[in-house]
């Protein structure tokens, strides 16, 4: 769901500009989706998203909106948006960010000044604004040449610099010059640039209080349930993507309960012990009662040409970094005419499967726990592989207050960024094991971007719900982490739901190898790609340091594999946009290289 671009002007001499860009993006491929006084909604495009009318005239809404409400309740029904009647910018947003769920934009007009936007609290739609003369354009894919093109479009390679060292910005202001981010559950004042956050997962994560287990499970479960029927509304044909693991299993089965369209269950396996859940799979299939296609897959072959052919999105395409599977499940939903891939996506991320000191913290604090607190800390220890007195001193430490996140690469010439993500920046209050799973949301969003799979169907990922994510951000880590089996409160939230194998199933699978593996084995390819791409040639990445951790047997005996694939894709993006650009008659289109910038 993605291609749209709306445009707002003042009244009077104004409108003839507008024309003139109207009649250049209706000749280049765009269509009118909405148009009233001084605004004009487009779309492009298979699957664009829907565009309606805010009352009064006063706006549109892009994308869809769910009423939480009806979601909860199990009767989905879409946001009724007569409900923003009278409201100003600040209060309709706030009003949808309490009362609405779903992947949208809302962009507020008035006749005195340009609009105000307010963009969903995931993020589940991409926003961008720039300003041709007085027109305001709020879109999701800018034209990078034309009269609506935004002025001064260009590769930002500070900001470039600053996604390398911390990969949290990767849903961050995007690593272009000329165009604003509205972040994710951010109102956007397009006249002065101010910016407001009406929702911060900080805001909704729990600090402390009693909780009444039972409910927290009853809860759990209806809304797990809620958002999967109220996304399955209207499919014409849905794959379930089931791993074998409890996330996308819970999606599949859920998916089942609400009679949805399931064309097809698919499962990939390798052929190790650790990559094949064939029986798992085939478990959730077998209650669901359907057959489970299953993809036998080898190693991976990282192709540059495969990511440079993905990186024409505004952000680099970490969600493709598979491109066997990216265009495999592409055939696959094509061939079935599906509309929607179904995933359990982000599940580790809202049922806790972290082990983390800090949770240790949490349980010493009050923090509720199924198995009670002694045990507690002896379970977690367990999974950490250490003993209750050294858990104790790092929970209790620095880094049980704030635990750091993912350590920046070694090859960088700069290996701190400049600013931290919005939603990381102030976590006043919040303990340390609620900072790792918000850390952990962030990251998790990186992988909703551009795909081949994208292109085809919606890829839904319904465990990154607003209500389930305020949910379980609500909860307590060590009720939701910490139990005889990982997701402790999940699993006995869904106990009568999951195949007997899936409720007691420890560990979880894991393909590391393959992919270290496949790295090692596609590095004749990458390394002259990487030692000599546009990273090194503008001083970004140290050469000399790089080099070393291509080598084969670096890449499988100490497992660089995330290192490497954050070089890998977002070398690629650079590539492309600086070809994009320089295609299109702008020359060179890049902002100033970072200062002291070159090999070193």
């Amino acid at each position: 769901m993605r291609g749209y671009l709306v445009l707002n002007w003042p009244p009077g001499q104004p409108g003839d500009l507008a024309g003139t860009l109207k009649d250049a993006l209706l000749a280049d491929g765009w269509r009118v989706a909405y148009e009233a006084f001084c605004l004009l909604a487009l779309v492009r495009g298979a699957r664009p998203p829907p565009v309606q009318a805010l009352p009064g005239q006063c706006g549109v809404a892009v994308g869809r909106l769910h009423d939480t409400e009806a979601s909860l309740a199990g009767q989905p029904a879409a946001f009724d948006l007569s409900l923003l009647s009278g409201l100003e910018a600040g209060d309709g947003a706030t009003l949808l960010s309490r009362c609405a769920w779903g992947a949208y934009v809302a962009l507020f007009t008035a006749r005195d000044r340009a609009p105000t936007v307010f963009r969903d609290p995931l993020g589940g739609l991409e926003c961008v604004t720039w300003s041709v003369g007085p027109v305001t354009l709020v879109g999701d894919d800018p034209p990078v040449c034309g009269p609506a093109a935004p002025p001064g479009l260009a590769i930002d390679w500070e900001r470039v610099g600053d996604l390398l060292a911390d990969i949290a910005l990767i849903s961050a202001q995007p690593c272009l010059t000329g165009i604003r981010q509205v972040g994710a559950g951010q109102l956007w004042s397009c006249a002065d640039g101010g910016r407001r956050a009406v929702w911060t997962p900080g805001d909704h994560a729990w600090r402390s209080g009693g909780v009444d287990v039972e409910e927290a499970q009853e809860r759990l479960a209806r809304c797990v349930d809620g958002c999967v029927r109220t996304l399955a509304v209207g499919r014409r044909a849905i794959v379930a993507e089931v791993s074998g693991g409890f996330d996308s299993s819970l999606v599949a089965l859920h998916l089942a309960r609400a009679k949805a369209p399931i064309a097809a269950l698919t499962n990939l396996h390798w052929p190790h012990a650790a990559g094949d859940e064939r029986d798992y799979a085939r478990a959730v299939a077998d209650r669901i009662g359907q057959p489970l296609t299953s993809v036998a897959r080898g190693d991976l072959r990282f192709d540059p040409a495969d990511f440079e052919l993905r990186g024409q999105a505004l952000r680099p395409p970490f969600s493709a970094q598979d491109a066997e599977y990216d265009r495999d499940m592409a055939g696959r939903l094509s061939a079935l005419q599906a509309d929607a891939l179904f995933t359990g996506h982000g599940g580790d991320v809202v049922f806790y499967q972290m082990p983390e000191a800090a949770l240790a913290r949490d349980l010493v604090g009050g923090g509720a726990c199924l198995v009670g607190r002694a045990r507690g800390l002896g379970v977690l220890a367990q999974r950490l592989r250490s003993n209750v007195g050294l858990v104790l001193i790092e929970a209790f430490g620095p880094r049980g207050r704030r635990p750091p996140g993912l350590a920046a690469p070694r090859y960088l010439t700069r290996r701190t960024a400049r600013t931290a993500h919005p939603w990381l920046a102030d976590l006043k209050g919040v303990g340390g094991a609620k900072r790792v799973q918000i850390r952990a949301l962030v990251n998790t969003l990186m992988m909703q971007g551009d795909s081949r799979r994208g292109d085809v169907a919606e890829v839904v990922n319904p465990l990154l719900s607003q209500p389930l994510v305020e949910l379980c951000l609500s909860l307590p880590a060590s009720l939701l982490a910490i139990g005889d089996h990982d997701r402790p409160l999940a699993r006995a939230a869904f106990a009568d739901m999951l195949p007997a194998a899936l409720r007691t199933r420890r560990g979880k699978g894991d393909v590391t190898a393959v992919f270290a593996r496949s790295l090692a084995a596609s590095a004749d390819l990458l390394r002259p790609w990487l030692l000599q791409g546009r990273l090194v040639e503008q001083g970004l990445v140290d050469p000399a340091r790089l080099a070393p951790m291509l080598e084969p047997d670096e890449l499988i005996w100490r497992d660089h594999t995330g290192e490497i694939m954050r070089a890998v894709v977002v070398e690629a993006w650079v590539r492309t946009w600086a070809a994009r650009l320089a295609g299109e008659g702008q020359g060179a289109a890049v902002a100033p290289a970072p200062l002291g910038a070159g090999a070193s």
